[in-house]
């Protein structure tokens, strides 16, 4: 995307006393090796829009007036479309975000890279059939946790479906055996496709905050207890999550750290 992140956190949506308003998808408070921030506002769009670049003018607004910092607006345009643009002008007001047509990126060079998170993308890439059931193999193959393949294995499913639905039945018939255990495969039975797609995304962020508050403790004070393990995994609020983080990398022992957990304020 152009950005060289040293770390993200995702924002709490705002105003949120003002529950008529759209909410953007990702708000990340964005931070780069020399310590500069930056909002990101990072938008997911299964199909274009006309007035979309008028709901980003209103995130880009609020989330400016709030934190009085640069804002940038990323998004990322799975379905092909003619008339996709990354700038909105009129005769009051003018924006201008970053637009990445998924469909224009290389599958091969996604599959090359070696990064297994980035496979479910392939689908909606520059890609041959072949290289999404490459992109599944690589996948199921892969080192990382079960639970974890099968979000990922989800996830292709999932933007295979934007392509061609009987490639999401097929994988579907082969890997049923390891999706039953995703969240996301949950919620698509329940919500459908796009819901269910925003939502697992959402979940993902969440369990990857998880991961690096204990992966912090871990580091700074070797064996972490099993109780404290199980109220982390329990914790479902991302805020809540980034502060126990960087609580995490400030305490002074386990012991602080448990003291600060037990708490209902942050």
């Amino acid at each position: 995307m152009g950005i060289e992140v040293e770390s993200a956190d995702l924002l709490e949506e705002l105003p949120k006393e003002i529950v008529s308003l759209r909410s953007s998808d990702f708000p990340l408070l964005v931070r780069d090796k020399e310590g500069l921030e930056q909002i990101v506002l990072l938008e997911f769009q299964t199909q274009w829009k006309v007035d979309f670049p008028l709901r980003l003018l209103d995130y880009y607004a609020r989330f400016k007036m709030k934190y009085h910092t640069r804002v940038t607006p990323i998004v990322l345009l799975f379905r092909k479309h003619g008339g996709a643009k990354d700038s909105y002008t009129d005769e009051v007001v003018s924006i201008r975000f970053r637009l990445i047509k998924l469909w224009e990126i290389s599958g091969r060079e996604l599959l090359d890279s070696g990064d297994v998170y980035l496979y479910p993308f392939i689908p909606i890439s520059e890609c041959s059939e072949g290289e999404i059931y490459e992109a599944e193999g690589k996948i199921y193959e892969s080192p990382i946790e079960r639970r974890r393949r099968g979000d990922l294995l989800t996830a292709l499913a999932i933007f295979a479906g934007l392509r061609d639905k009987n490639i999401t039945m097929e994988l579907i018939r082969r890997r049923r055996d390891i999706m039953i255990e995703s969240f996301a495969y949950e919620i698509i039975k329940q919500e459908g496709i796009e819901e269910g797609l925003l939502k697992g995304l959402k979940h993902g962020m969440l369990e990857k905050a998880k991961e690096s508050v204990l992966e912090v403790l871990n580091i700074r004070f070797h064996n972490v207890p099993a109780h404290l393990k199980e109220t982390v995994h329990k914790m479902e609020e991302q805020e809540r999550l980034n502060f126990l983080h960087r609580q995490a990398i400030l305490c002074e022992s386990l012991s602080q750290f448990e003291e600060i957990l037990s708490r209902k304020e942050t």
